[in-house]
């Protein structure tokens, strides 16, 4: 089965009701593909949804890791890597590299500019839509 890393711009958009990352966590749920994540990737996410900017209460966020956790497989990266001009994408990456992913799927324009890391797609959430649907894959 296909094993993606989503990067926490996608959780962020899902619960702002984005509606192509929403299908795409849709698709986590039927079980169409695995979810890849670190527990640098968990705390980001749950820094970023305590910024007074979104006004998560502790709750909803709690939901929000919570869903993360029984649905994602947990990886250990075993290397830093040092790529990207903003340091916390590295972490993206990082997962990437320790779960074997298939593909990255993000919304940064920087991870995006990559392209490819170790011949893993770097993809926009709609690619990854595309690739999902494609012949073969049954969705």
């Amino acid at each position: 089965m296909l094993k993606a890393v989503l990067d926490t711009n996608i959780f962020i958009s899902t619960v702002l009701g984005g509606k192509i990352s929403g299908k795409i966590c849709e698709l986590l749920i039927k079980g169409k593909f695995r979810l890849l994540y670190t527990l640098d990737l968990l705390g980001e996410l749950k820094y970023v949804l305590s910024t007074k900017d979104l006004e998560f209460n502790e709750i909803e966020i709690e939901k929000i890791l919570t869903f993360i956790k029984a649905e994602a497989i947990f990886v250990q990266p075993s290397k830093k890597i040092l790529l990207c001009r903003d340091p916390k994408d590295n972490i993206v990456l990082e997962c990437a590299s320790a779960g074997k992913a298939d593909a990255i799927i993000t919304g940064d324009k920087d991870l995006l500019s990559i392209d490819s890391f170790f011949n893993i797609p770097i993809l926009t959430p709609r690619q990854f839509l595309s690739m999902l649907h494609s012949p073969g894959r049954g969705t």
